[in-house]
């Protein structure tokens, strides 16, 4: 992808993340009358909007990078920190996923019982957890990659042997690897996760609005209009992440493979699908979540008593 390319597809999609996490943050520090909102979903929304923000500046930064030489440490710096935030939040969409799963859909089996007794505990421990791996996953990456220069194309690995010491260059590279194998499974592990526990709610809520139907009954409590629009937007989620996942998939494997650098050598691609993907996300949340809903409402009735 050429620079222009990226800098015209990105800016945009940067600004309209940026505007919607001002507005949302605000929505959450200041809900409107009637809305409460309970942690631990609370928290992971706090994240993902401070994952959100942080992601659309080391975009812009990208993008601000492309009017001069910059030096390839702070490249490699800022698509890390790309990949950090944008994962980050792949991460706590599988989390809420999880959480809203246990919350509807009624548990037989003792170990999700359980589970649903000391969700909040185990919400906090794997969310920390998951943030520890994802850091030094691509802490180690960054590292390595850096400690190995800029890599040109058609150069592989072999061809880096001949120019650097041939113990340390095989020590980094074995490095990367693992770190790279980590990053895969890590994103790999939330894409099942999502596709899992929001189908599994959809299911149930499918079978219990059939059940209903059947028994004359009306679907018209909040309740389960709030459930089923939340699994819907869920789903959405879980299709918007699905190609960037991918993506972030089968760019592990190119990484292996050295082949990389021949598809995709300065990362425009991969950060366009990350900036897609997080609009999209920030978008699905804004209509699922009755905090970002009715605190837009508000914002738009309050401009118009002042016009």
């Amino acid at each position: 992808m050429e620079p222009w390319i990226y800098a015209l597809l990105s800016s945009p999609l940067c600004l309209t993340a940026t505007f919607f996490n001002i507005i949302f943050f605000c929505c959450l520090m200041r809900p409107v009358a009637g809305v409460t909102l309970r942690n631990p979903l609370r928290f992971l929304l706090i994240v993902v909007l401070f994952n959100s923000t942080f992601q659309q500046l080391m975009t812009a930064l990208t993008i601000i990078m492309l009017l001069f030489d910059s030096p390839f440490w702070l490249q490699t710096l800022t698509i890390a920190l790309i990949y950090q935030f944008f994962c980050a939040n792949f991460s706590c969409n599988a989390w809420i996923s999880i959480f809203y799963y246990i919350s509807i859909v009624p548990q037989q089996h003792p170990i999700f019982i359980w589970i649903k007794r000391n969700i909040n505990a185990i919400l906090y421990v794997g969310f920390v957890l998951n943030q520890i791996v994802l850091l030094i996953s691509l802490s180690m990456g960054a590292v390595m990659y850096f400690l190995l220069g800029p890599v040109p194309n058609n150069f592989t690995s072999l061809e880096l042997n001949k120019t650097s010491p041939a113990e340390s260059v095989e020590s980094d590279l074995y490095l990367f690897h693992v770190a790279n194998l980590t990053y895969l499974l890590y994103c790999t592990c939330p894409l099942f996760t999502l596709l899992f526990s929001w189908g599994k709610t959809f299911v149930y809520l499918r079978e219990h609005l059939k059940k209903m139907g059947q028994s004359s009954e009306s679907f018209s409590q909040p309740q389960q209009k709030s459930q089923m629009r939340v699994t819907v937007t869920g789903m959405v989620q879980a299709a918007l992440f699905l190609p960037s996942s991918l993506w972030t998939i089968a760019v592990a494997f190119l990484y292996v493979t050295d082949n990389f650098e021949m598809v995709d050598p300065n990362r425009f691609v991969t950060m366009t699908f990350c900036s897609m993907s997080s609009l999209g996300n920030l978008l699905c949340f804004g209509f699922s979540q009755s905090v970002f809903r009715h605190g837009i409402v508000s914002v738009f009735n309050k401009l118009k008593r002042h016009k």
